[in-house]
């Protein structure tokens, strides 16, 4: 019996490529994790993601075929912008520094075109190294630390996973002189299901749900890994092989035996809180945009590509979802700010509609423990049978593409 961890888009796409037999443990009373959709208490027909989730097959050609079998998808092509000193800079901003002011874009080229070869020892010195003092001071910093909740000095160099494009010198001239670059970067290109996350998710699963291989409301509260067995708040299973998606930090706190491995608490993520917002109409044809000025509140504001309805969304990083009902006054004007001065409204009567929804854990921080402790123990972790993948189940920065494949590698690998 192979015992999988969460009916995300990690734990499901497992269970498609299990050949015997398996069982899905849910924590939740429905399926799907972020990979989803939520409706709120008071929100009527309304269905909101968990901020902005889409699909990536960059380099991933085998995946988008794969999950084409289960629904159709639209493709986007990537309309993304920085918004900062009063204007909407499209993204990424060091391909773009023509937008800039006259002795701001000039700084910023110098730098870049004086920079050398040089090792780096954390995120600051990576940033600054590639981008020079002027563009670290006037986004990378602001922005990062408002996003991130912590110093750029504490996080690993290559913290980012590539997902901050560095320019040659050919293309920062280029930018400097008025070029776009709206392909560069990991996402030029996204793609939506035809209909919603929701009813994608719904199809993906149907075959294993049609066969109750799926159980929710079981969240896992304590795993003996000498007996082989799982306890949920409900129930005791037995298993051969456990398959987990859920944050490795929760994991390893679950485990009886957690002294074999490195303490969960040196294991540090980000909680965003996600503002879904119903407008009247959409007045900015972009998808999303970065906020790195300390006047916003949130770090990203972006619109869904919901047909026939207009939501948008901010995130913002957040320690604690405590006293949120006593402040959604104090929210509100948070979101009413920061959409007028977008001009994604002009008025509050724009707004028909908003939910909050708190994600605790959302991001991995790659700090200087990361490398010392997360691979040592994921490998320590399969000696026992247990096979943690996915973003979370694995503590690593993935897209959801980057899920269903490695969810389908783990599986080959469990069958060898």
């Amino acid at each position: 019996m192979v015992i999988i961890i969460g009916a995300g888009i990690s734990g499901l796409s497992a269970a498609h490529h299990l050949p015997g037999e398996y069982l899905v443990l849910e924590k939740e009373n429905v399926i799907g994790g972020l990979s989803t959709q939520y409706t709120p208490p008071d929100g009527g027909d309304y269905r909101f993601d968990f901020g902005g989730h889409y699909f990536h097959f960059k380099d991933k050609g085998e995946i988008k075929k794969y999950v084409e079998r289960f629904g159709r998808f639209r493709e986007f092509r990537r309309k993304s912008a920085v918004y900062m000193l009063d204007r909407y800079i499209p993204y990424p901003l060091q391909y773009h520094l023509s937008y800039l002011p006259a002795p701001l874009k000039k700084a910023a080229l110098g730098e870049i075109l004086a920079r050398k070869k040089r090792g780096t020892h954390n995120l600051q010195e990576y940033l600054e190294h590639n981008f020079g003092p002027t563009l670290f001071s006037l986004f990378f910093k602001p922005f990062l630390n408002k996003y991130y909740g912590t110093g750029l000095a504490d996080l690993a160099a290559d913290m980012d996973k590539g997902s901050i494009p560095v320019p040659d010198e050919k293309s920062a001239v280029a930018g400097y002189r008025g070029k776009g670059f709206s392909q560069t970067g990991y996402n030029p290109v996204f793609y939506y299901p035809e209909n919603s996350l929701e009813d994608f998710i719904e199809t993906y699963a149907a075959g294993i749900q049609k066969g109750r291989h799926i159980k929710l409301n079981e969240e896992v509260v304590e795993i003996d890994i000498d007996k082989k067995k799982v306890k949920t708040g409900n129930n005791t299973y037995e298993y051969e092989t456990l398959i987990n998606t859920m944050p490795l930090k929760h994991l390893l706190k679950a485990i009886n035996q957690n002294a074999r491995f490195p303490s969960h608490e040196k294991l540090r993520h980000i909680s965003t809180l996600v503002c879904n917002i119903v407008l009247k109409k959409r007045r900015k044809r972009l998808h999303w945009v970065y906020l790195p000025e300390t006047q916003f509140p949130f770090y990203r504001a972006g619109y869904y590509p919901y047909r026939g309805i207009t939501v948008t969304y901010l995130e913002k990083t957040i320690k604690t979802m405590v006293g949120e009902a006593a402040n959604r006054d104090i929210l509100f004007d948070e979101i009413l700010f920061t959409l007028k001065k977008l001009k994604f409204i002009e008025s509050k009567d724009d707004i028909l509609y908003f939910d909050a929804r708190l994600i605790p854990v959302s991001y991995i921080l790659f700090d200087r423990e990361w490398h010392k402790v997360v691979p040592p123990t994921l490998t320590d972790l399969k000696r026992y049978g247990i096979h943690s993948t996915g973003r979370y189940g694995a503590w690593n920065y993935t897209s959801m593409s980057d899920d269903i494949k490695a969810a389908i590698e783990t599986v080959k690998t469990i069958g060898r």
